[in-house]
């Protein structure tokens, strides 16, 4: 069963995570009505909905969820953020620099569009998974440390 402060954090990330689901999504599908195959015009629209989307997630994260974890829970977090994305930084940032190298040939037989955009992007998630999936391993290293 959980309790009243797990209900409530529970509750907290679901603000989060469906805010910013519906304002990114919902800003770009408007976006993209209006702009219609325009999307030279509709990019920088389109950036800064996800802005938008990020800091609500950021504001809600920080300023809801923040104060209701415990010390103990805060230090996860904390350690695992820093150590899990500094060192997905430091492993992905040499793949970059091959890819950049060899002129993104992988990269341009994996998606077959030759736009700096879909480089960027998928940059941009790689980087952005690498450092989820390092700080998951860095969380579960703590705690196994920690008990």
């Amino acid at each position: 069963m959980l309790s009243g402060r797990q209900v409530a954090f529970l509750k907290a990330l679901a603000i989060a995570i469906v805010g910013t689901v519906v304002i990114w999504f919902g800003a770009a599908a408007i976006i993209l009505g209006v702009f219609a195959h325009d999307m030279q015009a509709a990019a920088p629209w389109l950036a800064l909905a996800k802005v938008a989307s990020l800091a609500w997630a950021a504001a809600v994260g920080w300023m809801i969820i923040w104060p209701r974890l415990d010390e103990r829970e805060k230090e996860a977090r904390k350690f695992s953020w820093l150590i899990g994305s500094t060192t997905a930084i430091l492993l992905t940032a040499p793949i970059m620099l091959l890819w950049l190298e060899n002129g993104g040939a992988f990269l341009t037989q994996l998606v077959h569009r030759h736009t700096p955009g879909i480089y960027f992007a998928l940059g941009w998630v790689g980087l952005v998974f690498a450092q989820l999936l390092s700080s998951l391993v860095a969380r579960a290293w703590w705690w196994a440390a920690k008990r």
